[in-house]
């Protein structure tokens, strides 16, 4: 009873698939069917296509024209669209500064040139860079060691010079040149005498002081001063002038004594009094270590 009754299951539902497979086959063909309806009707409204030796032909002056027109709105559009590059001033490569200053300003020894400090710190400070202070902009003085340098260095003072001895870009360079040539002029004019006779050979004359007495204090005569070389005599009156020399000659001269100021006076003073270092802690609050050191190094030089 239970196989006739799967069998008969079974039967039934193979039959319901085919069904179904039936169905769906006939509404795919009435899909393909409306398709081929739609495409039909589609290619009906279009118009004859031209054949390809009756299409008209632009002429030679047409295609001329029509170029013209397209060049002329892609040279507008260009215009509009693209940003035109700076022009930057041409500067001369070529100048030459000559520097006399070449060899000098170094030749004591000294790091920097004292007597013309004034005129490069000036110079190094102007703005180089012509940028607005405090709306975004900074503007940084130049160097004054590499200023000195290419003046010391550097007998011709060019763009290309100055690169390759500071190590510079072509920009930055041309402002250390530009920054040369301002000094030179008045370093000239302010030349100590030493460095006027080593440059130029010029002996330097001197010249007496020369100044206008001011005050109201009248000069002295002839007996004032010489009561005043008679009070500065050597007295005689014991010993000889020869006596007397003889006898200060054996001492030091120009004595410098480190006479102690502060509590470090008070430290000595105690000292000399004979009181402990302990005693000495206890009054003054100093350190036994700084009272022994202050005892050991205080000694007339």
């Amino acid at each position: 009873m239970s196989t006739t009754t799967s069998q008969s299951h079974y039967d039934t539902k193979h039959a319901a698939n085919i069904a179904f497979k039936i169905a769906d086959n006939a509404a795919c063909a009435k899909e393909r069917a409306a398709l081929k309806a739609v495409a039909k009707s589609a290619t009906e409204s279009l118009p004859a296509p031209i054949p390809a030796h009756t299409a008209p032909m632009m002429t030679p002056a047409e295609i001329k024209a029509m170029s013209d027109r397209m060049g002329k709105r892609a040279d507008a559009w260009l215009a509009r669209n693209t940003k035109k590059p700076k022009e930057k001033p041409l500067h001369d490569q070529s100048k030459a500064i000559l520097n006399p200053f070449a060899g000098y300003l170094k030749q004591l020894g000294q790091e920097y040139p004292h007597w013309a400090m004034d005129i490069i710190e000036g110079i190094a400070r102007l703005d180089w860079h012509n940028r607005d202070i405090g709306v975004g902009g900074v503007s940084k003085q130049l160097s004054i060691r590499k200023i000195i340098h290419v003046l010391d260095w550097l007998p011709v003072i060019t763009n290309a010079a100055v690169e390759e001895l500071l190590g510079l870009g072509e920009r930055h360079a041309r402002r250390y040149v530009k920054a040369a040539s301002l000094c030179i002029p008045h370093m000239l004019k302010c030349r100590p005498d030493w460095l006027l006779f080593e440059m130029d050979g010029v002996e330097y004359q001197r010249k007496p002081h020369e100044w206008e007495d001011m005050s109201d204090i009248p000069a002295p005569d002839a007996e004032t001063l010489a009561k005043l070389h008679h009070d500065m005599r050597t007295f005689t009156e014991y010993a000889t002038e020869e006596e007397y020399d003889k006898v200060w000659s054996n001492f030091p001269r120009n004595v410098i004594v480190n006479i102690p100021t502060g509590k470090k006076a008070i430290v000595m003073q105690m000292l000399a009094d004979g009181k402990a270092v302990k005693a000495i802690v206890r009054e003054t609050g100093v350190t036994a270590q700084t009272i022994r050191r202050w005892r050991d190094s205080y000694a007339p030089v």
